[in-house]
């Protein structure tokens, strides 16, 4: 039983849990999907990849290194561009500087105030030997309405805002040895499908419930890992 509780909580560490009847899991046997750098595929997560080092014992880590986190679109943004046929398709549009640094700011505080707050983890800026590394890139970032129609408070109705995936490490931060990796697609405001009121109030509570949600994922799963005796055996 404890065994079982160990894997349960150490799959979680990114995933969270879909359900009680689906929960994450690690994979292990001879068909398991391992990384080079020795990381076994988390099942059943809510986030949509999840990896993570089986036996690791997180017990003695009471404080957290936050790199900054980093952004790169998914194409270059251009705007509308025409198709072959003539037409037009939608592009990507550029957050301006002031934008792109509310951008980052949004997510970095989220990050921060799940693990010092609720997480009760203090946060530093040097590595340590009770310090965890949390690394953060934001990819295929797609800007799915003009920016500047958004800046100068217009209200507009579209299928989406746009769409951004989460790839986020966490490491030792001595050793530089990596424990978890996760990474999540997601558009801000609900799936690609619907139809979304787009203003700067709107996009900007969006992308903070958005990041809130990823950040409170992560702190979770790390409470969970402090509270357990992880067994350093992975082949059990």
């Amino acid at each position: 039983m404890r065994k079982s509780l160990v894997a349960l909580a150490a799959a979680g560490i990114l995933g969270g849990c879909a359900s009680a009847s689906s929960a994450p899991t690690l994979q292990s046997g001879p068909d398991a999907e391992v990384t080079v750098d020795g990381l076994y595929r988390v099942d059943n997560s809510v986030m949509q990849l999840a990896y993570m080092k089986p036996g690791w014992d997180l017990r003695g880590y009471t404080a957290m290194l936050i790199d900054p986190v980093t952004v790169a679109y998914k194409t270059d943004p251009r705007g509308r561009q025409r198709d072959a046929g003539g037409g037009t398709v939608s592009g990507n549009f550029a957050l301006s500087a002031n934008q792109m640094e509310n951008f980052k700011s949004l997510f970095q505080e989220a990050v921060v105030d799940a693990l010092s707050e609720d997480g009760g983890y203090r946060i530093v800026d040097t590595p340590g030997p009770d310090v965890l590394r949390i690394t953060a890139d934001l990819i295929d970032l797609i800007i799915a309405v003009p920016t500047a129609a958004v800046a100068a408070n217009s209200t507009m109705i579209g299928r989406s805002a746009g769409a951004v995936t989460l790839v986020m490490e966490i490491r030792d931060s001595q050793s530089g040895e990596i424990i978890a990796r996760a990474a999540d697609r997601r558009s801000p405001g609900g799936g690609f499908g619907g139809m979304v009121q787009v203003s700067p109030q709107a996009v900007r509570a969006d992308m903070r419930r958005l990041f809130e949600s990823w950040a409170t994922i992560l702190s979770e799963r790390l409470d969970d890992l402090r509270t357990v005796e992880i067994d350093p055996d992975p082949a059990q």
